[in-house]
C-alpha cells in the first residue's frame, strides 16, 4: 500500500531517488538558477513538513511535491510576473521575518519515470490540497511549467495555452491540472531568470556564440537572448499561475 511521508522520514535510498528524479525532470539550465542554489537548503531545513513523498509498498519513491507556505494579501490576479523565483524567495523571507503564511505554494511536483501515466500526479495533488486544510492555509498556488512548451520556444506562453489537439488542451501538464480542479490565474512571463557570460551559455547550448541574437536552449521554454558585445546572455522562463481552492 502506498503512503505519504515527510522529508524527515525519507531514508537514504529514497533521498537518492529524489535527487535523481529532479535531475531527470528538468533541463540543465534549471539547476543553474541562483534562487535554487541560495534557497534550496533553506526549503528543506525550514519546511520539512511541506516536502511530501509518495512511497510504494516496497519502499521505492513514486513521486513528491516540494512546496512552501507564503504570505500574500492582494488579489491573486496581482501575483507577480516573477512567479516561481518570487514565490520561493517570499516563502523563505516570510519565515525569517516571522510573517504568518496564508497560501501554500507548489514549487514542483515530480513522478519518477517508471511510475508515470498511472494517476500518481493527481494523487500527489490531492494530498497537497489536504495540507492546505491541516495547515490553515487558504489555497494551493502553483506557477506551473508546461511540459511541452519547449517544443515551441518562439511562441508566447499566452498563445501556447490556447493550443488544442483533438478538441483538448494540447499541453498534458496544463490538462492534468485543469482535470484536477485547478483554475488558471494568469501567465507569469518572468517566472525564472538565469543570466551568465558568453562562455556560460556556450557550455549550456554546446556550441560557439559568435554573434548576438536569440538561440535555442535544449529543454528551454523560451529562446536565450545573447549580447556578445556586452559578454552577457539571459534566459527568462514563463510559467502559468494556477490555484486550487
Amino acid at each position: 500500500m502506498e503512503n505519504f511521508i515527510s522529508l524527515a522520514q525519507v531514508n537514504e535510498l529514497q533521498r537518492a531517488q529524489y535527487s535523481q528524479a529532479i535531475r531527470e525532470a528538468f533541463p540543465q539550465i534549471i539547476s543553474e538558477s541562483p534562487i535554487i542554489k541560495i534557497n534550496w537548503h533553506k526549503l528543506e531545513q525550514y519546511f520539512p513538513k511541506f516536502q511530501q513523498f509518495l512511497i510504494a509498498s516496497n519502499g521505492q519513491l513514486i513521486g513528491f511535491i516540494n512546496s512552501i507556505p507564503f504570505r500574500f494579501d492582494n488579489e491573486l490576479i496581482d501575483l507577480p510576473d516573477r512567479g516561481w523565483d518570487w514565490m520561493f524567495e517570499k516563502g523563505v523571507d516570510d519565515l525569517e521575518n516571522n510573517l504568518s503564511p496564508n497560501y501554500l505554494g507548489g514549487l514542483q511536483i515530480i513522478v519518477r519515470k517508471e511510475y508515470q501515466s498511472q494517476g500518481y500526479s493527481k494523487k500527489i495533488l490531492n494530498h497537497a490540497k489536504s495540507l492546505i486544510v491541516s495547515s490553515n492555509l487558504n489555497k494551493l498556488i502553483i506557477p506551473i511549467r508546461p511540459t511541452r512548451k519547449n517544443e515551441f520556444p518562439e511562441m508566447t506562453m499566452s498563445n501556447y495555452m490556447k493550443l488544442e489537439k483533438d478538441g483538448k488542451v494540447f499541453d498534458p501538464w496544463i490538462r492534468t491540472h485543469l482535470k484536477s480542479g485547478a483554475d488558471i490565474i494568469k501567465v507569469c512571463n518572468q517566472s525564472m531568470i538565469m543570466t551568465g557570460d558568453i562562455k556560460f551559455w556556450e557550455v549550456m547550448i554546446k556550441r560557439k556564440l559568435p554573434k548576438s541574437g536569440r538561440y535555442r536552449l535544449e529543454g528551454g521554454l523560451n529562446l536565450i537572448n545573447i549580447d556578445v558585445e556586452n559578454n552577457m546572455g539571459s534566459y527568462i522562463e514563463p510559467n502559468i499561475w494556477i490555484k486550487y481552492d
